[in-house]
């Protein structure tokens, strides 16, 4: 499995796409920060990372995990890997481990980017760490869903969208001054891990309401997870889409 992980690194970087998706978002993301204006507070700061880390989740993990997998599968990879001696388990996690690794490490690059340009040290680092965790896995998950709705690569890129859109929707709506509106946007894809970050980076705004943010913030990942494996569970195939 380390030997399919170590190739599927190597096919990651060496193609523009996947390429692109994998080094210049996140140099955009840093750049974009860096460059911008500073935030003046640290709960301001927390809403700049967080918002950044959801893109950073949409436009590089997810569409990186979509593109992989849809390409593995329709060129008839994953097929043949079943005929080694690796289980069903392990040739997938061989496949999309790079791309979460590949994530950990741009969202490690990111943060300590921004702790350089003079953002205040996280207030509670292990809740960060684990939004940061679960954010890639629901990408990946999310990714892998999407994937099974995708007949080829060049449909990934309408296939995506409803993802990206309401992730990009999530953003405003969790910043609305409505506690209605603001779970709403907590609740779209992606949003419950960069709000993890965010309540990580500062303790301000811990309520939605009378509900408390961090436990909203688990169910909507759970949600998009549940629902990453329904859709798996029902349309994955080996083989590929006709």
């Amino acid at each position: 499995m380390l030997a399919l992980s170590v190739v599927e690194l190597k096919l990651l970087l060496r193609k523009k796409l996947t390429a692109f998706s994998a080094i210049v978002v996140p140099l955009a993301l840093v750049a974009m920060t860096l460059f911008g204006k500073p935030p003046p507070n640290a709960a301001e700061w927390a809403n700049v990372l967080s918002s950044q880390f959801m893109l950073l989740l949409a436009l590089s993990v997810f569409m990186v995990s979509l593109m992989v997998f849809t390409a593995r599968r329709q060129s008839l990879v994953l097929k043949r890997l079943r005929t080694s001696a690796l289980s069903d388990g392990q040739i997938l996690l061989g496949v999309l481990g790079p791309v979460m690794v590949v994530g950990l490490a741009q969202s490690a690059a990111y943060f300590a980017a921004c702790l350089l340009a003079d953002a205040p040290a996280p207030a509670n680092p292990l809740l960060v760490v684990f939004g940061v965790l679960l954010g890639v896995v629901v990408a990946t998950a999310l990714g892998v869903a999407t994937a099974c709705l995708s007949r080829s690569v060049e449909a990934t890129q309408i296939t995506s969208v409803p993802v990206v859109m309401a992730g990009v929707a999530g953003i405003f709506l969790s910043g609305m001054a409505s506690p209605a509106l603001a779970a709403v946007g907590v609740a779209m894809p992606l949003m419950g891990p960069a709000d993890l970050v965010a309540k990580g980076w500062s303790s301000a705004g811990a309520m939605v309401g009378d509900v408390p943010v961090v436990p909203l913030d688990i169910a909507s990942a759970v949600l998009w997870l549940a629902v990453a494996g329904v859709v798996f569970s029902r349309l994955f195939r080996w083989e590929p889409r006709r």
